[in-house]
């Protein structure tokens, strides 16, 4: 498993990606619903915050078993944000 350091780089980079696309999509693609591109900034936000913090609380003696849940989870939210990043068009 690499160091939570280098997890917490990497959660934070995927989703600044995804904040700077949905970014990028809302101010130059026409067509874009604005009000959602703000809502799912907000939520990529939030996002961060939740995953950033999970790292750091694991359980002594489950912690392969919580890093498993944990990318299932996180691998799932990022679909999820895609999904909604291509629904922007109105």
């Amino acid at each position: 498993m690499a160091s939570r350091r280098n997890l917490k780089k990497d959660v934070s980079y995927i989703i600044g990606d995804l904040f700077t696309e949905c970014l990028v999509y809302k101010e130059l693609v026409p067509g874009t619903d604005k009000a959602a591109a703000d809502d799912l900034m907000m939520d990529l936000l939030e996002m961060d915050t939740e995953f950033i913090t999970r790292i750091s609380h694991t359980q002594p003696g489950e912690a392969k078993q919580y890093y498993r849940t944990y990318l299932k989870d996180f691998n799932e939210a990022v679909s999820n944000v895609a999904a909604k990043l291509n629904s922007l068009k109105k």
